[in-house]
């Protein structure tokens, strides 16, 4: 048995399908097809079953999925130990995010991790918060980050920043002269809100402003994201209230001013395995709780 049976086995279990496994591969479907075969005879036992979308793990194959990802681990984690040897590296994050967190906070903790582990790598990926907890029990992913999540008994969630929310106008808007507006005043206002999808979200967070102040917010549009929101925003469809972080994002056409009597907030979490952690990141977190004691 080689190494290659198990990544290949691993690829068609996760992909569901010879096909999509061997574009992964970057490999034609045969020869996929061959190994599969070949380490089936190995292991004495059927692995995949044939359905309509695909394939499935069959009770044998599910059983041998968790020990083939734990030996690939094992291994990639040997290789790499050895060539951080040799090159004097440290290690490497993966990291997902969702939505707006990717402005401010992320590019920060980015930054100042980088000046205190220059040798340690990061790749960014953008997923949302069901497929970074499955990414996280896949094994790949270390830590994802976003503003809701749900609770998972082999996920631990840690809360990284609490910011203000501030209402987002088009510059041509009245209200746009003002520097405040209490929270009240946007009763009869139309509401862009975002994201649609992957709730509870952020969205669900801007319902739960407007009931607390006693009214329901007049939403015309949900958006995907928070770009599309602004852009709704900046052609005057109606006003939004967005995390402060949004402010980093220049456009000519949106102004932000306080929401005020009360003060909305949001927080962003992140997620990380319980066990089996990347050794790069205990640094990370640190950097992650001095930051949220000293501020971004």
């Amino acid at each position: 048995m080689e190494l290659r049976h198990l990544r290949y086995f691993v690829a068609v279990a996760e992909e569901h399908s010879f096909r999509r496994a061997a574009a992964r591969l970057h490999i034609s479907q045969p020869p996929l097809s061959r190994m599969i075969g070949q380490l089936e005879e190995q292991v004495g036992a059927q692995l995949f079953a044939r359905t309509a979308r695909g394939v499935e793990l069959t009770d044998a194959g599910a059983a041998f999925l968790d020990d083939a990802r734990r030996a690939l681990r094992a291994v990639n984690d040997a290789v790499e130990r050895s060539r951080r040897a040799a090159r004097g590296e440290l290690g490497h994050l993966q990291i997902a995010y969702y939505g707006s967190t990717i402005f401010r906070v992320l590019p920060k903790l980015i930054t100042e991790f980088g000046k205190l582990q220059p040798q340690v790598t990061v790749d960014l990926h953008n997923l949302p918060k069901d497929r970074q907890i499955r990414a996280l029990r896949e094994g790949w992913l270390d830590i994802g980050f976003s503003r809701q999540y749900p609770k998972e008994p082999d996920v631990e969630c840690e809360e990284v920043v609490c910011e203000p929310v501030v209402l987002a106008v088009a510059s041509s808007n009245p209200i746009a002269r003002r520097t405040g507006l209490p929270m009240t005043a946007l009763r009869d206002e139309p509401m862009v809100v975002f994201p649609a999808m992957s709730r509870p979200s952020f969205a669900d967070e801007v319902l739960r402003f407007c009931e607390e102040t006693g009214f329901t917010p007049n939403i015309v549009k949900e958006t995907e994201d928070l770009m599309a929101c602004l852009a709704l925003v900046s052609a005057g469809i109606g006003l939004a209230l967005v995390p402060i972080s949004a402010m980093s994002i220049h456009l000519p056409e949106v102004s932000f001013l306080k929401a005020i009597k009360p003060k909305p907030t949001s927080s962003v979490y992140c997620v990380y395995r319980k066990s089996e952690q990347n050794s790069s990141l205990p640094g990370f977190l640190n950097l992650i709780r001095l930051l949220r004691r000293t501020g971004y």
